[in-house]
């Protein structure tokens, strides 16, 4: 787990490798699956470092997430093959809206690669509409939620900060 640079929350992360099928001609990962990658780490680390179980939840509660926003920046190419740490964390919540931070790192140096901030709605399968969060899932995500100073900033902000204390923290080390 890596501390973020921008507050004391520890952030679950994972070694993930570019899986040949998933590049385009150029031996790169293509970037529609960039997002999967995001998700699917961000799911995993949820079950392995907070007990919680995604569908578990969807299917005792009849309600989840859908996305309803998406950003992504591609700062660096991942290459076939090549293991990267994913990093995930609670950027903002509200009543009903839950974002997160995707990092994407070079295992080596660290260096930021992508950055993706997914924002997902929470609905009802029932009625199909926007519902608000159990106060459950709230008290789950406080203490998990990043320096609110982040989401405020905006991504381009983000983006640019990431950067700078990736290069940083890669040479200093």
């Amino acid at each position: 787990m890596l501390t973020d640079s921008f507050s004391a929350i520890t952030l679950p992360e994972s070694l993930v490798t570019a899986r040949f099928s998933d590049c385009d001609p150029f031996g790169h990962l293509n970037n529609a699956r960039y997002i999967d990658y995001f998700l699917n780490a961000r799911e995993d680390h949820l079950a392995q470092f907070y007990d919680f179980r995604l569908f578990q939840h969807v299917q005792q509660n009849q309600a989840g997430w859908v996305v309803s926003h998406t950003e992504i920046s591609y700062v660096r190419p991942v290459k076939a093959a090549e293991e990267v740490v994913i990093r995930t964390g609670v950027i903002h919540f509200s009543d009903s809206l839950l974002a997160i931070e995707g990092a994407m790192l070079d295992r080596e140096t660290r260096k930021l690669k992508t950055l993706c901030w997914i924002e997902f709605t929470y609905i009802s399968f029932k009625t199909t509409r926007t519902y608000s969060h159990p106060d459950e899932l709230k008290h789950l995500f406080g203490p998990l939620q990043l320096d609110p100073t982040i989401f405020a900033a905006g991504f381009l902000n983000r983006v640019k900060d990431l950067r700078q204390s990736t290069a940083n923290a890669a040479s200093a080390g």
